[in-house]
């Protein structure tokens, strides 16, 4: 079983350890042989980076289930994130042309999967989706 320490224990050893690297000892010019010169560790010059890319565009392209007179037809929509990082941010807008087996939403789709890739901006695809 451990012995009970007093506060005024408490207190003792954390002083004796904060004297353990007291400075103000090495302030006389005194420079032992395991001493590291902090000089030469700190670059001169303050490097600043600059990003390489561009931000990641949040968008993707998804599938939705519509259920009509009991049966169910699945549709593509683009959603993009307008606030990355915020609940509730996420806009979808659905791509026209049919259900998933029509050619013409799946080209559309493929387009649009494009136009992600490159990074074009959500207002840009949502043009390219209603065609202008």
């Amino acid at each position: 079983m451990a012995k009970k320490r007093t506060l005024a224990d408490l207190i003792r050893d954390e002083v004796e350890q904060t004297s353990l690297f007291d400075t103000e000892i090495y302030s006389g010019g005194y420079s032992p042989d395991w001493a590291i010169d902090i000089g030469s560790c700190v670059p001169q010059k303050e490097v600043t980076h600059e990003p390489t890319h561009e931000p990641k565009l949040f968008a993707w392209i998804q599938t939705y289930w519509v259920s009509r007179r009991g049966t169910k037809h699945q549709y593509y929509r683009f959603c993009y994130l307008k606030t990355p990082g915020k609940i509730g941010s996420c806009v979808r807008v659905h791509l026209p042309g049919g259900n998933t087996n029509s050619d013409r939403a799946n080209l559309l789709k493929e387009k649009v999967e494009k136009a992600i890739a490159l990074g074009t901006s959500p207002q840009e695809i949502i043009a390219l989706i209603a065609g202008r």
